[in-house]
């Protein structure tokens, strides 16, 4: 009977660094996205700079 959950714990342990590795990948892409935000600010800016304004 421990046996039963000894498995339950390792099968448990392996979905849980499944799970980590999986945010660690997608959590690797999300600076890129927000860096496109602040450039957009920065050339409008620099847009009303050149008409003058």
């Amino acid at each position: 009977m421990d046996g039963i959950y000894f498995l339950v714990l390792l099968v448990f342990g392996a979905l849980t660094g499944a799970l980590l590795a999986l945010c660690a990948a997608l959590g690797a892409n999300l600076p890129t996205g927000r860096g496109g935000v602040d450039d957009t600010a920065a050339t409008s800016k620099h847009a009303a700079d050149d008409r003058g304004l």
